[in-house]
């Protein structure tokens, strides 16, 4: 019972190492060429290591017994040898180990964002942008560090529990015996340190990401802290995030920086034992009593000893470094494991970007059948019950309430989020099979969310045309497509204004733009694709209703012009739509044209058309009174 159970812990032990190193060995195989010669030049270094306590020996010997002053020579000759050979391997493996670490750093980088960009919204709907930025970089340091720096002092502490000990033997096995009573203490050690740095290191890198993600939501929302006079709180809350990083660093700290005294200590004892016992031998022998040890013999023990000391250290570095790493393997693996829930169906009914002509474009009829959705991880239903068709060349607008659903469904037409099969039609074609990079080239989408990158102002407009950038050199000439979206969005004449016209950069976010300039570039960004479907969720709010009038008639005219799918809360962005769709609790409660709508004394859009006339004659008397105000204080 007892061998079965000692078998099935082996059995666990080995498959816990193999799952946990599993990230070490992908990218060591990987670059195995290196890491080979790397580990050759490291094994050469570490052999030649125990050749010049040797040769001390010997000379030291030579020198008692009044050998030949050429011995002397020769042993000197020797020791430089070993010394410039040792040189050559040391910058060898430094080159091999530590281009195969940065460069298994890199793809580990890479591969890491590349399955980010990849994932679906409703994934960054729940983790922290912090938090995946500490995956991204602190993370992926600890691997790549434990692929180079950890790897090496690893295999040097191994590769000198084997060389040396054997050099040890060969000149006495007595004293060797004597000098490693202490060892079977280590392995004990060793296993009670690996558990501790990894529970605490897990600790650690959750606090980092706590303060990565309090760090990025501060300095994105900082403007609403200096409105409401916050700094000081928030500077409160990244000092209490820092005290318990430091906490936790320290409780880190406490059993790294302990193990490799403990290891010393425990190899120190050896040098207690070669002192006493080589010492007494070493006496005996002047006496003339026996001749157990040499001068030489004892001297080189004492060199052995003391190089023994640094594998110790070292074997306390590699393992903490490889705790380290087993920890952020498992976080990455955590995201990496991610699949998207919106993906292509391999199967795919429309030809994907390069098997078609350039310009090639789909008709836009839009068809939604008994369409429900709810975001992943919800329990209630954002829509329900949605049947409606969109002709190509309409222009349908959704309305509601706050919660309404638009811009969920919305949403759905760029495949942002899951589709349930049969629900979602684009020219009669489910979305779902539709590969995702032709159908967002066929949708232009343009969130409530704005968001423009720190680029320039072409840049940011062209994002969307494919290599347009390279062929023209970063400029935007006259009558190009950015030039005439940037008319159809009205934003022309602002651009132009600018210091440097289409080559003004954006400060983040748009920071130096004001909220109408940023909503008609993110507009223009999505019209100079010319898509077959323009969707607007609510895309005008910031922009005054002069601007809006003229960039609504500006976009039907425009050439090429097919379907538009807009959602919005202001009456006047919406009331010259082909058809506008109420939607109330995420289910469709009235469909018709403006007049239509507003017929129906007890429908939910004239109660809506109502509620803002009302708002915008309350604000007109609100100005007209305060403009009296001003005229009579004058007076």
């Amino acid at each position: 019972m007892s061998q079965s159970a000692a078998s099935a812990r082996r059995s666990g032990f080995l498959s816990a190492f193999l799952e946990d190193s599993s990230f070490l060995r992908e990218y060591l195989w990987k670059y195995r060429k290196p890491v080979f010669w790397g580990m050759v030049s490291l094994i050469v270094v570490d052999i030649l290591e125990v050749i010049p306590p040797i040769l001390l020996k010997e000379s030291i010997d030579a020198a008692i017994d009044n050998k030949p002053l050429r011995l002397l020579a020769y042993f000197a000759l020797a020791y430089l040898g070993v010394a410039l050979l040792q040189g050559v391997c040391r910058w060898g493996w430094r080159v091999f180990l530590i281009r195969a670490s940065q460069e298994a750093g890199r793809d580990l980088r890479g591969r890491f964002a590349g399955h980010l960009f990849g994932l679906p919204a409703s994934f960054f709907d729940k983790r922290p942008i912090g938090e995946l930025m500490s995956l991204a970089t602190s993370d992926v340091e600890a691997v790549r560090f434990m692929i180079g720096a950890g790897l090496l002092t690893l295999a040097d502490a191994l590769f000198y529990f084997i060389t040396v000990p054997i050099a040890m033997f060969w000149l006495s096995p007595e004293l060797t015996l004597l000098a490693f009573i202490p060892l079977p203490v280590i392995p004990w050690l060793v296993l009670r340190n690996q558990r501790a740095i990894h529970e605490r290191f897990e600790k650690l890198q959750e606090r980092f990401a706590a303060i990565s993600a309090m760090t990025q939501e501060a300095l994105g929302g900082i403007r609403v802290i200096k409105a409401f006079a916050k700094e000081d709180a928030q500077a409160d809350r990244f000092r209490s995030l820092g005290e318990d990083a430091v906490r936790a660093s320290l409780r880190l700290a406490r059993v790294q920086t302990a193990f490799g005294p403990t290891l010393d200590f425990t190899m120190s004892l050896g040098m207690v034992f070669l002192l006493y016992v080589g010492g007494r031998a070493l006496i005996s022998e002047e006496a003339g009593t026996t001749a157990a040890v040499s001068l030489g013999t004892f001297v080189a023990f004492q060199r052995y000893i003391q190089k023994m000391v640094w594998p110790m250290a070292a074997l306390g570095m590699a393992l903490g470094a490889y705790q380290k790493s087993v920890t952020s393997s498992n976080r990455l693996k955590e995201v990496l494991a991610r699949r998207t829930d919106v993906p292509e169906d391999e199967n795919s009914e429309v030809p994907r970007l390069e098997a078609v002509a350039s310009g090639w474009r789909t008709a836009g009829k839009v068809e939604f059948r008994d369409l429900s959705f709810r975001f992943p991880g919800s329990a209630r239903d954002a829509l329900s019950g949605i049947t409606l068709t969109v002709e190509p060349g309409e222009r349908v607008a959704f309305v509601g309430a706050v919660g309404a659903g638009k811009s969920a469904l919305l949403s759905l037409l760029p495949r942002l989020y899951p589709v349930g099969r049969g629900m979602l039609l684009i020219d009669g074609v489910d979305v779902n099979r539709w590969p995702l990079e032709e159908l967002r080239r066929q949708v232009g989408f343009v969130s409530q969310d704005v968001f423009l990158f720190s680029e320039t102002v072409v840049e940011n407009i062209a994002y969307g045309l494919h290599g347009w950038m390279e062929a023209r050199g970063g400029t935007a000439p006259e009558n190009s497509p950015v030039e005439e979206a940037t008319q159809l969005a009205c934003v022309h004449e602002d651009v132009i204004g600018f210091s440097g016209s289409y080559a003004t950069r954006v400060g983040e976010r748009g920071v130096n733009l004001s909220g109408g300039q940023k909503q008609r570039l993110t507009i223009a960004r999505a019209i100079v694709k010319k898509p077959s479907i323009l969707v607007l969720d609510d895309a005008l709010s910031s922009v005054d209703v002069q601007t809006e009038e003229r960039i609504l008639r500006g976009l039907r005219s425009r050439p090429g012009r097919n379907t538009e799918i807009i959602a919005a809360h202001r009456i006047s962005t919406i009331q010259d739509a082909d058809r506008i769709v109420v939607l109330e609790d995420g289910r469709v409660r009235q469909v018709g044209t403006h007049q239509e709508l507003l017929a129906d004394q007890r429908g939910a859009y004239r109660k809506f058309h109502e509620e803002q006339r009302l708002k915008t004659e309350l604000e007109s008397y609100s100005e007209l009174l305060d403009a009296a105000v001003e005229r009579g204080g004058g007076a």
